[in-house]
Parts: C-alpha cells; sequence; structure tokens
C-alpha cells in the first residue's frame, strides 16, 4: 500500500505541490489575461475529480493532504512563478524529474497512475482558455511535451 511514509519529506513536499506546479506552468506557458480566472478555476477544482478517476491510491492521498492547504499551495507556485519568470518552467521541469524518481518508491502500476493524473491535469489547465482561437495553444503544447517527458512518460 502506497503511504506517506514511502517518502521522504522533501519528496513527498514535491508529490503535495507538483499538481499545482504542472498547472501553474502550464498556465505560465502562455498567459492570458482573458483565461487566467478560468485557468486558475481548474487547477482549483479539477485535481480531486481527476485523482478520483485515476484510481491512484497516492493521488487519493496528496488530494487528502493538499485541500486543506490549496490557495496556500496556490500562492507559493504563484510566487514562484512572479519571481523567476524565466526560469519557472525549469525548476517544474526539475520538480517532475526528482517525482519520477522519488515514485520507483512505489508500484509501476501506481507511478504511471500518478503520473497520468498529473498530466491529466496540465491538460486540463491549457484546455480550460483559449488562446489564440485554439483549444491548446503551441507554448502549451510545448509545456505539456517537456512535463510529459520529464516525468518519463515519453520516450
Amino acid at each position: 500500500m502506497v503511504m506517506k511514509e514511502n517518502f521522504t519529506a522533501d519528496e513527498w513536499t514535491t508529490l503535495v505541490s507538483l499538481p499545482y506546479a504542472v498547472s501553474m506552468a502550464v498556465i505560465a506557458a502562455d498567459p492570458n489575461v482573458m483565461g487566467i480566472w478560468s485557468e486558475t478555476k481548474t487547477m482549483m477544482q479539477a485535481p480531486p475529480a481527476l485523482a478520483s478517476a485515476s484510481g491512484s491510491a497516492l493521488a487519493g492521498l496528496v488530494i487528502a493532504e493538499a485541500q486543506p492547504k490549496l490557495k496556500d499551495l496556490i500562492k507559493e507556485q504563484q510566487h514562484l512563478w512572479k519571481q523567476d519568470m524565466a526560469g519557472y518552467r525549469t525548476k517544474v521541469i526539475a520538480s517532475c524529474k526528482a517525482a519520477a524518481a522519488a515514485l520507483s518508491k512505489v508500484p509501476a502500476d501506481e507511478a504511471l497512475s500518478y503520473k497520468k493524473w498529473l498530466l491529466a491535469l496540465a491538460q486540463k489547465v491549457a484546455e480550460a482558455s483559449k488562446e489564440h482561437g485554439v483549444a491548446v495553444s503551441d507554448p502549451e503544447k510545448a509545456a505539456l511535451a517537456e512535463l510529459s517527458a520529464a516525468l518519463g512518460m515519453i520516450g
């Protein structure tokens, strides 16, 4: 069974913050003042529903921990982005790689379910607002591809 105790404190922090980090990375890839509300709303509302649908016990544990501090987790990601707009995506990619390494501590099917959950969330955020008349813009597609690769999902 997947438990929080499978991970170090730093690994767990990464796993809990990562849904909001990948969401912000997609939003930051092609910021749209008109669409920021729907993207942020999706970032806040989609994780529990997608976690439930994913069948991932780990995603369920992450959501149980994240929900009470949701606003703080999102504010933290927004702050990190504002501090270093150019380097933010690079930091999120590094967090994805760290998470992929940490996920070696759980069964492969659970690790895969967690990764698919993260990518489904990132995709849903990308689709939450049209940029340049398309559901997912080219910069968002590039961000999604980078996130997927960092999680070891392409290759």
